[in-house]
């Protein structure tokens, strides 16, 4: 095992990951700690997800007030079996395959080549899309059957290039001159798979799994971006955004994660740079694996100075079959390595300590980290918890507002003008209805019509769009604009504010009677906006 010390390290790793993932449900929380809101004593709402990292969310937050840390808890397991799955089933079926192909249809490998060189030309992930289309937004199909899908058509796209791989190779060996003596002794195909080309396949299929497994996780990854999620995906999984709402992972595996934040990069970058970072760490970790069976394959082998010992050389009479080996040739050291060697050596072993020390500490955070501080939602948050979070969402987050004076400040009431960093926002009027005779609320609900004014004060273009408001009611619920046609003719549209402008619209929900509200205010790009109270 001494030869494979970072093939050991790695695979304990990965495993010490998995085994977390796996057995998450019997001591993680299956909310990952939700946490929407932050209020103070008198409940007063002071800040919104998604939260930045602090002490309590290592790696912040979702809009749904997720734990990003325990989301990728959760999914990793889902991540690293399925990369697995598919680089055996690659290997497996690939190999068999190639063999076939030589030695028992050569002449259909030449068809065989042509038809699959599109590969080369048409990059894998514009195929992969195509290919999962069928299953895109199936939300009632069962899970199970859109894993088996995904699995089978993420081992098509690799299939091809294993195939040839493994087909050149077989190509290789039969032309070696122990095989063909073999074929010259009546050997049958059957034999010559058995005894001379199932060990060298044993050795390159190792080390061709690991390639592969570097591939699943490359395609799932970039499969993710365009929201194409292993397992599928949940109806409405994403707050926060107009109707409908955004589509998020089912299974929180770490390519899905990344899909379903991409579009909040600029507004909450931890969301994305947390998945990232960990297909970073798994992948540094496996391309090390990898290259030390490379290196193990070609024969390389480290020789400890001090331990080689000087043999006496037979005569060339005394020379028997036994006494042929393989040596490793070592060459006179230049003058230059000489003298800068050791010095060159021990930069290499601190670079590598620092690479593998990090990783340790990643998974080691990743797995064990539980911070176990949670703030209830629906409990008033205490003061000592009010103001360390608080903090931590405008100290740490480079879109927040420039002063803490936004978060911490008491809502705002209908009328008042409320000047922001480069605009003036301004709820004129809030108004009851009951509907229209073609369009009643629900039992137990009324119509709130709000209008609003934003003018630019800046001098750059701002944005502006009804999505980002909100409205909270006293127990911490999120309502967002449904589509009503109450107020076609006068809702706030979407677009961009030239500097000195301003606009105004109006903003319809339906809301539970007997309720009070807060009208909540996010600008573009920003966490913390105003908060207006209704009455």
């Amino acid at each position: 095992m001494r030869k494979y010390k970072k093939t050991s390290i790695g695979a304990i790793l990965l495993l010490l990951l998995f085994l977390a993932s796996y057995l998450y449900p019997l001591y993680g929380s299956m909310d990952f700690n939700k946490q929407i809101l932050i209020t103070d004593e008198k409940g007063n709402i002071l800040g919104r997800a998604p939260f930045p990292p602090s002490f309590e969310h290592i790696m912040g937050t979702d809009r749904n007030g997720q734990d990003m840390h325990l989301l990728m808890l959760y999914g990793a397991k889902y991540t690293l079996v399925t990369a697995l799955v598919v680089a055996l089933l690659r290997v497996v079926f690939g190999g068999a395959m190639g063999i076939f192909l030589s030695l028992y249809v050569p002449y259909l490998k030449k068809y065989f080549k042509d038809f699959f060189v599109i590969f080369r030309y048409i990059p894998t992930i514009f195929l992969g899309i195509v290919l999962m289309l069928p299953v895109h937004g199936a939300f009632d199909s069962p899970m199970s059957s859109v894993v088996a899908y995904q699995i089978l058509m993420l081992v098509f796209l690799g299939f091809p290039s294993v195939t040839i791989f493994a087909s050149e190779i077989t190509d290789e060996l039969v032309r070696t001159s122990f095989v063909k003596s073999s074929y010259l002794m009546g050997a049958s195909k059957l034999h010559i798979i058995r005894r001379h080309l199932m060990p060298y396949f044993r050795s390159y299929g190792v080390l061709f799994t690991f390639q592969q497994l570097l591939s699943a996780l490359q395609i799932t990854m970039h499969l993710g971006i365009f929201s194409y999620f292993l397992g599928g995906q949940t109806i409405g999984g994403t707050f926060g955004y107009e109707e409908p709402p955004k589509a998020a992972s089912l299974t929180n595996e770490w390519a899905g994660l990344i899909g379903q934040n991409f579009h909040d990069f600029m507004r909450a970058p931890w969301m994305i740079f947390a998945p990232i970072l960990g297909f970073f760490v798994v992948i540094l970790i496996v391309n090390m694996m990898k290259k030390e069976l490379e290196a193990q394959l070609d024969g390389a082998l480290v020789i400890k100075r001090g331990k080689v010992k000087k043999q006496a050389v037979p005569s060339p009479t005394q020379l028997e079959k036994h006494h042929f080996e393989f040596v490793v040739n070592e060459h006179q050291p230049h003058i230059f390595t000489e003298k800068f060697g050791n010095e060159s050596k021990k930069k290499l072993l601190s670079r590598k300590g620092l690479i593998w020390g990090f990783i340790i500490i990643f998974i080691s955070v990743v797995t064990v980290y539980d911070p176990g501080a949670r703030i209830k939602l629906s409990e008033p948050a205490s003061a000592k918890k009010k103001s360390t979070y608080t903090k931590s969402a405008t100290a740490h987050s480079p879109l927040a507002q420039e002063t803490s004076s936004q978060v911490k400040q008491k809502p705002h009431a209908v009328g008042e003008e409320i000047k922001l960093t480069d605009s003036i926002l301004t709820v004129t009027k809030v108004e009851k209805s009951t509907g229209t005779p073609k369009e009643k609320p629900k039992a137990g609900n009324e119509f709130y019509i709000i209008t609003v004014v934003i003018k630019n004060t800046g001098t750059d273009k701002i944005k502006f769009a009804p999505h980002y408001f909100s409205v909270t009611d006293s127990k911490g619920n999120l309502y967002f604009q449904p589509f009503l046609m109450i107020d076609i003719d006068t809702t706030l549209s979407s677009g961009e504010l030239d500097a000195g402008n301003s606009v105004s619209g109006t903003l319809a929900y339906e809301l539970p009677i007997g309720e009070k509200f807060q009208l909540q205010y996010f600008p573009f790009q920003q966490v913390n906006g105003p908060i207006i109270n209704f009455q």
